[in-house]
């Protein structure tokens, strides 16, 4: 499927399954793909363009190109980020990432999630309520990282050039 064929969140889905890869471009644009060795020191955000072009993404990216699609097919979505809470200078580059965005969708009165960069929850989920699809998407997260609080904020465009620590900041900072 090509990105100038999607005409409903189904597309969207059957979009990323042909074209996107979990992967991330480093500060050089070199691929890492299936890998977080170097994360916190080498990954930078990228713009849709690059999302697309080098068919990329970890979720932060993955995220956004959704949110960018489901704009331009007029549905209400909102993105979202959980993590553990780091402060803005945590500079650790050697501790794993504990963070996950994730887009929401909104048709005839329900809540749909849209999950692609967990590959092991590929799918399309509804929910009676934005709150119980965010109280189930973060409990999913607190279980996975053995129980730690996994705050959750809305955000609303990802900005270009961005380290780890940045978008971290940057989500704190919302």
């Amino acid at each position: 499927m090509k990105i100038d064929e999607i005409k409903t969140p189904e597309d969207i889905m059957q979009y990323f399954e042909e074209n996107i890869q979990y992967g991330w471009l480093d500060l050089n644009k070199e691929p890492h793909i299936m890998t977080m060795k170097e994360y916190r020191k080498l990954y930078r955000t990228v713009s849709i363009e690059d999302t697309i072009k080098f068919g990329m993404g970890v979720c932060i990216e993955q995220v956004h190109l959704m949110h960018y699609l489901f704009d331009k097919l007029g549905i209400k979505n909102k993105m979202f980020c959980c993590r553990i809470w780091e402060p803005d200078d945590y500079n650790n580059l050697e501790e794993e990432e504990h963070m996950h965005c994730f887009l929401l969708y909104y048709i005839n009165g329900k809540v749909y999630h849209m999950e692609h960069p967990n590959f092991t929850r590929t799918g399309i989920y509804e929910y009676s309520s934005e709150e119980e699809a965010i109280n189930s998407i973060v409990q999913y997260y607190v279980k996975l990282r053995g129980g730690k609080d996994s705050p959750t904020k809305e955000f609303f465009d990802v900005p270009v050039g961005l380290s780890f620590q940045q978008f971290n900041a940057y989500i704190n900072n919302l």
